[in-house]
């Protein structure tokens, strides 16, 4: 046995080896870690410091800097200086609906739209310090950590930029839908993806760490994932009780100042004392109010779906307002649009969007200077603006447009349609709601200048198209008699009514009296020519159902062109195994001259340039489900169709004396529904018609072609009860 003396050296001799080994490791221990370290591409080489791994660098007090407030999702802010009533103190408008909760962190908001920008504003005044612009749309709130903004877009990718710049720092494409705003805690940023996955990254390298299943611990809190969704086991914000006292509302509620702000789908934010449970303001937008508020140095931060970001502060507050300059004010028409610092349209400064309210200063022949929100000036192209004037819920651009008319149809109108003259509407009238699918019960016509209307038969009308003949004088439509569809003719006195042929969607020529039609029976969609008179039948070609019959739908009527030598067809994904619409272009002679290829299922609304050099259809119900691709004009060459332009959505109606399109834009965020849209083909220009808050269901050039009409058929459902529709329409002279 050994001494104890000796088994005590040795232990110290050990322990102090041990120790030196250590000091001797310790620099390039350090030193690895240093080198672990990787430096963002956008960013200059600089020292890493490796307490950014492993610490949060403090915000303030009066930040927000992740989706509801704080790890725990309490929602509250300290702020003890927001009071409502508030006051509007700016408002930002973004390309699209804004669904993502904005954050606040040192004077600026962050905040994504479903336009795929994600905004840095200035959070006291209207001013956009940078953007970042992604493929998808960014639906979930930013979260800041050590001056950098981490986010995910709607194409499974997630970024990381400088928060100052906006510069990108890395970016990582996910395997899984990323659908939740993500978390970041010391050194760590943690997505959650669909359906129950968590990614968990390295902050500041953007290393994927590992990711896990189900639940995690963040900062001491225990986080789980369902549906894509990261959120705490026990949130702290106790939406529920606040959700019964405001209208319908998918927000959650946030608080300050013993006062809880929640949004609502009847488009207002809502404050509510907590003591006394009793609302004591409320602010109306053109949008739903989804998206969480943000509360930060006493302001309160909302978006819409109207597409704008709000900023509120209290009623009683002293900033100065941007004074409005005297003069007129013009609307920017549409997205993206670039501001210049001259007249010479060079050194874009910024850009606006739709929507956006302009003092408009000066004018010269080429573009507008205008007044910015913030009081800067600048100058933007003059297709860029409208100045517009409202007539019944219409604004009308009156830098072209002039001498607005109005038309209201008989109540129960529905799909009116002008005769080549212009003199007369016809259309068909549905008194009777009751029934499976949708039937008209009589046929009616409209003198626009008198405003008399009268009715020329009854039937059972199926089909919404008629056709006028090319004189004016008469209307060919699809009728059923005895249980089969006919083919019949009427004149515009109601003298003579003539059941043709049996057949389907009948078109009249633009230059004789003969009617081309449709005829479905044996798995075969047939086309037909007819003279009026009965004589002259003849089989154009026939073309075979191979794909999945639709269940009851109306035929769309062959499209003649103007020189009455071709026919233009809709063929919808039911006649093709691929399930792939296409539109067909036969010769009279029954050869096909064009087939124009698709990837969506349907298509229709086909028309003719006036030199027949052109067509345009509509395509919907894209196969792939891109919301890029469905619901587009195609306009396209006959001669050069892989050259076709791919335009914004629907109605496409081609001027009768020129190279000049008019056609109907859906607005993709509230509050305006439709833009009504001139394309100047040869000057490759489009200029804002009108705008509206109202459902339009198409516009037209009429014959003269200087005019246009607008119509808006109203839904059934009007004061709780199903009523027949009511058809008003807009007759404007274009400039």
């Amino acid at each position: 046995m050994l001494p104890l003396s000796f088994f005590w050296g040795e232990m110290a001799g050990l322990l102090i080896c041990q120790i030196m080994l250590f000091l001797c490791l310790l620099p390039s221990i350090f030193g690895c870690a240093d080198q672990a370290v990787k430096t963002p591409p956008s960013e200059s080489p600089k020292p890493a410091h490796r307490l950014l791994q492993i610490t949060d660098q403090p915000t303030s007090s009066k930040d927000w800097s992740m989706f509801m407030a704080n790890l725990q999702f309490s929602g509250h802010s300290v702020d003890a200086s927001l009071k409502p009533p508030l006051s509007l103190c700016w408002k930002f408008k973004t390309g699209g609906q804004i669904l993502a909760s904005p954050i606040v962190v040192n004077g600026t908001v962050y905040v994504g739209s479903s336009d795929g920008i994600l905004y840095a504003l200035d959070a006291k005044i209207w001013k956009v310090k940078w953007t970042f612009r992604v493929e998808g749309s960014i639906r979930n709130a930013v979260v800041f950590w050590n001056n950098r903004i981490f986010f995910s877009s709607a194409n499974n990718m997630i970024y990381a930029l400088s928060a100052e710049t906006g510069d990108k720092i890395w970016e990582y494409k996910s395997q899984s839908w990323v659908n939740t705003s993500p978390v970041a805690s010391l050194g760590q940023v943690y997505f959650g993806a669909y359906s129950d996955k968590i990614y968990v990254f390295n902050a500041v390298t953007g290393k994927l760490i590992r990711s896990v299943r189900r639940g995690v611990q963040i900062g001491g809190i225990e986080y789980v994932c369902g549906q894509g969704k990261l959120a705490p086991v026990a949130a702290e914000h106790q939406t529920n009780q606040w959700r019964n006292l405001v209208p319908f509302s998918q927000s959650l509620a946030v608080s300050a100042n013993n006062v809880v702000y929640i949004g609502a789908r009847d488009n207002k934010i809502y404050a509510i004392d907590i003591s006394s449970k009793e609302q004591i303001w409320a602010y109306e937008t053109d949008g739903y109010i989804d998206a969480v508020p943000a509360i930060s140095d006493g302001m309160l931060y909302v978006a819409s779906c109207d597409g704008y970001i709000y900023a509120f502060e209290n009623g009683t507050g002293t900033r100065q307002q941007v004074k409005r300059k005297p003069g007129r004010t013009g609307t920017i028409v549409s997205d993206n649009r670039k501001v210049y610092e001259t007249a010479g349209l060079e050194q874009a400064k910024l850009r606006l969007n739709d929507g956006v309210e302009v003092d408009i200063i000066n004018r010269d022949s080429l573009c507008y200077q205008i007044a910015l929100p913030s009081g800067e000036t600048g100058w933007v192209d003059w297709t860029s603006i409208g100045v517009f004037d409202q007539k019944d819920e219409i604004s009308f651009n009156t830098v072209v447009c002039s001498n607005v008319e109005t038309l209201n149809l008989v109540t129960g109108a529905e799909s009116p349609h002008w005769s080549p003259n212009g003199r007369l509407i016809a259309f068909l009238r549905r008194k009777n709601l009751s029934g499976q699918y949708w039937k008209a019960n009589e046929l009616w016509i409209m003198d626009p200048i008198s405003n008399e209307s009268r009715r020329l038969c009854s039937g059972d009308f199926y089909n919404p198209n008629l056709s006028w003949s090319f004189d004016g004088n008469f209307i060919t439509f699809e009728a059923y008699h005895q249980g089969e569809s006919y083919v019949w003719v009427i004149d515009r006195f109601a003298k003579n009514l003539t059941r043709l042929i049996r057949g389907d969607a009948p078109a009249w020529s633009p230059i004789a009296n003969r009617v081309a039609f449709r005829r479905w029976e044996e798995g075969v969609d047939t086309i037909y020519l007819i003279n009026v008179d009965k004589t002259g039948l003849k089989k154009i070609v026939g073309i075979p159902v191979e794909g999945k019959i639709s269940t009851f739908t109306y035929l769309s009527p062959p499209v003649w062109s103007p020189n009455g030598q071709d026919l233009a067809l809709g063929m919808d994904r039911q006649y093709f195994k691929d399930g792939y619409a296409s539109v067909q272009i036969y010769e009279i002679n029954g050869k096909k001259s064009k087939e124009f290829f698709t990837q969506s299922q349907r298509v229709g609304q086909i028309s003719w340039s006036q030199d027949a050099s052109k067509v345009m259809y509509v395509t919907t119900g894209n196969l792939k489900r891109d919301p890029i691709l469905d619901k587009r004009i195609h306009l396209t060459s006959i001669n050069l169709p892989s050259q076709a332009r791919i335009i914004k959505h629907t109605s496409p109606s081609w001027s009768p004396t020129g190279d000049r399109v008019v056609f109907m834009e859906r607005e993709d965020c509230m509050g305006v529904q439709w833009k009504v849209w001139l394309l100047e083909l040869e000057k490759k220009q489009m200029v804002a018609i009108a705008r509206t808050k109202k459902f339009l269901t198409a516009v037209e050039w009429l014959p003269s072609g200087d005019r246009i009409c607008l119509w808006h058929t109203s839904k059934y459902l009007r004061g709780g009860e199903y009523r027949p529709a009511k058809t008003k329409g807009w007759v404007v002279k274009i400039n």
